[in-house]
Formats: C-alpha cells, sequence, structure tokens
C-alpha cells in the first residue's frame, strides 16, 4: 500500500513538462582614474565569463518547479595584481503552486518591483542578487499584491580585488531579514500606481549594520499613452538603529519622456533627488538606506552615486538609427544635496567621499554614458553592448581630493546568447 502511495504521488513529478533554456555571457570591461587622480591612479581591467541554465517544469495540478544554476568566472587585473574568482551554485531555485487567484513561492527567488530602486535582481553584475524565502501573490483584474518574508541569499557575487581575493559577498542572509507587502493597482500593464511597505532588520549578529530595523514605505505612479510616459515614485523611511538612533529619511523620483514613430526615438527627462544628513543632529540619521536596489541604471553608469544626499538631472536621448541597432545617451548633472553629508557609493553601504563640517562644494560633475546594443536577425537570442562613460568631476570633488579632480573613464563590451 505504501508503495503504491509514493508511486501515485510521483506519477506528477514523472509527467512533467520541462522547458530548458541557457543563457551565457561574456564581458569585458575597463576602469579608469576611478580615484579621480591620473598620477596615483587606479586603473583595472576585468574580465567575466557567466552561464545560466534554466529548467522549468510543470506537474500539473498547479505545481511547478524552476531551477537555475549559474557558473561564473571573473578575472582582473590592476596595478596591485591579478586576482580570478571561480564559482557555481543556484542563482534560483523554487517550488511553485498556483490555485485560483493565489500562488506562492517557496525558496531561493528574485524580488524585482518597479523600477527596481528598491528592489531588484542586480542582473547587471556576474552573479545576480536572490533571497531564500517564501512569497505569495494575489490577481484579480486590475489589482496584484505580493507579500514576502526572506533573507538575502548568501552568494559570492562582487568582483575580485587585492582585499578580497575570492570576492565578497554581496550580502549574507545571518541575522538579517527582509519582509513586506507590494500592491500593483492598473487596468493595463503600462498605466497604474504601485504601493509597499518593506521591512529590513539586521540583529546584533549581522556583520554591518547591526541593531537596524527600518520600515520603507511609498508609491510608484506610471503611465503610457499616445508616446508620452512619465513616472513618479515617492518614499519615505523610518525606524531606528542601535543606540537609540531613529532613522528619518526620503527620496523622490520624476522620469518623463516622449517616443516618436520615427526610427522609435524617445527623448526623456529624469529628476532624483534625496535629502541628506549634514550630520548636525547625532540622534537622527537622514540618508536614506536602501533595501536590495539597482541603482546602476538609474543614477550613472559609473556606480558613484546612489539615491541619498544627491540630486540628479538627468537628459535621455534613445534611437534606432538601422535595424537590430539601439543608441542611447544619457548625461546626468550630478550634485550633493548636503555638502557637509557623506557622498554615498552605488550600493549605499560605503563612501565616495566622507563628509565634513567643512565642505561647501555640491557640484558632484557630470556624468556622459553612449551605449550600443545590436541584436542580429540573422543569429536569434544573440545581443552584443558596447558602453563608453566619462564622468567630468565638479568643484566638491576637488574639494574633497586634495585637489585633484581628473577625469574617470569607464568602457564595457559584453556579448550574450541565450538559447
Amino acid at each position: 500500500m505504501l508503495a503504491g502511495a509514493l508511486l501515485y504521488c510521483a506519477a506528477p513529478l514523472q509527467a512533467a513538462d520541462w522547458s530548458i533554456s541557457a543563457d551565457m555571457r561574456e564581458r569585458y570591461q575597463s576602469f579608469n582614474h576611478f580615484n579621480f587622480n591620473a598620477v596615483a591612479g587606479n586603473d583595472s581591467r576585468e574580465f567575466g565569463s557567466r552561464i545560466y541554465l534554466k529548467a522549468e517544469g510543470d506537474f500539473g495540478h498547479g505545481l511547478g518547479m524552476f531551477l537555475q544554476p549559474q557558473a561564473v568566472l571573473i578575472r582582473r587585473h590592476s596595478a596591485a595584481g591579478s586576482q580570478y574568482l571561480s564559482q557555481a551554485d543556484l542563482l534560483q531555485a523554487y517550488v511553485r503552486y498556483d490555485v485560483g487567484h493565489v500562488s506562492f513561492r517557496l525558496g531561493r527567488q528574485q524580488l524585482v518591483y518597479g523600477d527596481q530602486r528598491l528592489l531588484g535582481h542586480l542582473d547587471w553584475k556576474d552573479v545576480a542578487r536572490a533571497f531564500d524565502g517564501i512569497r505569495g501573490t494575489y490577481t484579480a483584474g486590475p489589482v496584484s499584491v505580493d507579500a514576502f518574508a526572506v533573507h538575502p541569499a548568501d552568494l559570492v557575487a562582487m568582483t575580485p580585488d587585492a582585499v578580497s581575493p575570492r570576492g565578497s559577498s554581496l550580502v549574507t542572509w545571518e541575522d538579517r531579514t527582509l519582509a513586506g507587502i507590494y500592491g500593483t493597482y492598473g487596468h493595463t500593464p503600462e498605466n497604474g500606481v504601485d504601493v509597499y511597505f518593506i521591512n529590513w532588520r539586521h540583529g546584533q549578529q549581522a556583520t554591518t549594520g547591526k541593531g537596524r530595523n527600518l520600515h520603507t514605505f511609498g508609491a510608484r505612479l506610471f503611465g503610457r499613452k499616445h508616446g508620452l510616459d512619465a513616472t513618479a515614485e515617492v518614499v519615505f523611511q523610518r525606524g531606528a538603529w542601535e543606540s537609540h538612533v531613529s532613522q528619518k529619511a526620503s527620496a523622490y523620483a520624476f522620469r518623463a519622456g516622449y517616443t516618436f514613430v520615427f526610427r522609435d526615438t524617445r527623448l526623456g527627462l529624469e529628476y532624483d533627488v534625496s535629502p541628506g544628513d549634514d550630520k548636525t543632529d547625532p540622534a537622527i540619521h537622514k540618508n536614506f538606506v536602501f533595501p536590495f536596489h539597482t541603482n546602476h541604471m538609474h543614477y550613472g553608469e559609473m556606480d558613484f552615486f546612489s539615491w541619498a544626499n544627491m540630486r540628479d538631472l538627468r537628459l535621455s536621448l534613445r534611437t534606432q538609427p538601422v535595424a537590430g541597432l539601439t543608441l542611447t545617451v544619457n548625461v546626468h548633472f550630478l550634485a550633493l544635496d548636503k555638502a557637509r553629508g557623506d557622498w554615498i557609493n552605488v550600493a549605499g553601504t560605503g563612501n565616495v567621499f566622507a563628509g565634513a563640517p567643512g565642505y561647501t562644494q555640491t557640484g558632484a560633475g557630470t556624468e556622459t554614458d553612449l551605449k550600443l546594443v545590436y541584436s542580429p536577425a540573422a543569429i536569434k537570442g544573440l545581443k552584443l553592448v558596447g558602453l563608453y562613460g566619462q564622468f567630468n568631476p565638479g568643484d566638491a570633488v576637488s574639494e574633497r581630493n586634495a585637489g585633484r579632480a581628473d577625469i574617470v573613464r569607464f568602457g564595457y563590451l559584453i556579448a550574450r546568447y541565450i538559447f
């Protein structure tokens, strides 16, 4: 009888309908004068190879499984020497169950919401971001609501360097939790409103951010009609750190553009701002702190800024000069909101320059990013990407860098094939 029961339960698995694909990527990138000092220099080159395998199985009765193993090889060369990182692990591995208007995902998975200013997959890195836990989704007509309770997955993901030649983890799961609700109301995928609440907690055993208990809540309006598109997002953050320090921060983003029929050309304007912390009140922390964002796509490809103590006016152009080729140009006019505050890097966990009471300059500089993306019709699944970025420093760099404010350059080439 027991054997018969096991066979009955296994029957759906044996009859599973599987779909399998692979995603291969090669990336070369170079960095020049990322410390704004051409004399001292910190130039480097990096080669990254990545392969994802995806297997999705449908067992019927609403039950399914998603598996995404990955393998990565990173080679970095700089004046400090060469470092190599290789690894193979699971980026995603979860079981799903769908019944009526409700679905569940249990296991390692990615969280991607809105414009990814707060929660995203970080797929531009050689190793993307994932979480271990459970997520439930309710969908009915124009309403969709996600609820999740997860730990960040402990994946070795950052570029190796002289200090960490084997690379370092994006973030460890130890004593860290992320829980929240993300809801969307929209009659079409292109028009609606998002509202959300996210709690991010670090216990006393966490390696960084000990005693952190932060609540992030906000809303995002988005719409598209007759070539015009616009997005507005407002987010607030409250909570507490250890030593009785309170969190009080906010951030704002406004974006609009118009797409012409001629060569699918879009002209866009965006303004992003987050009030900074001038450090005059040690009992209140006023810099916005990120859950698990993808800032890279928003505030410049060179990653000098996150959505904290900053102002960014962006002018953008996207067009298709020939079939299969897309040209994008973004110009960022970047500034600090508070001169005395920290200049916070893309991850929001470190400083490009630490703040100080004597600083008066806020002009960070201008970043120009030019990107070409080519998808040849003759080779389905192939995408070629090239980018050149240049950062022209402003007075805030010279003031904080002993008078040095040299131009920074960044570039990469990517070949990606999905089959």
